[in-house]
């Protein structure tokens, strides 16, 4: 009995979880759409960088103490260096590597 009554509630979940129409999806281009460069930061980058950019583990580099121009981050960012990977598979769209560029310029200790 609770093994059918356990199939009759998933099934119910997939039969919600069901959408009707097309299922639409945001363009490169659009210009109504902000991306959250932090946002994307916490989850592909704090791992390594830290939620400051000062971690440095896995040997990754201070981005506080970086004196790369916004260029070369994103070059970084897609491409890799040293023991950092390759983003650009997950940070699919040029807006989404943009704001995490202007994300990490942001962290960068002001010079005295």
């Amino acid at each position: 009995m609770v093994l059918k009554n356990a199939f009759f509630i998933v099934g119910v979940l997939l039969i919600s979880s069901c959408t009707e129409g097309e299922i639409s999806t945001v363009k490169e281009d659009s210009t109504n759409v902000e991306v959250d460069g932090r946002l994307l930061y916490m989850n592909q980058c704090i791992s390594c960088h830290g939620p400051k950019g000062d971690l440095g583990n896995s040997g990754s580099k201070d981005l506080t103490k970086s004196k790369l121009d916004e260029a070369a981050v994103l070059k970084v960012i897609k491409k890799g260096k040293g023991t950092m990977p390759p983003f650009e598979y997950l940070l699919t769209t040029e807006k989404e590597r943009e704001a995490v560029v202007q994300y990490v310029m942001s962290l960068r200790k002001e010079e005295k």
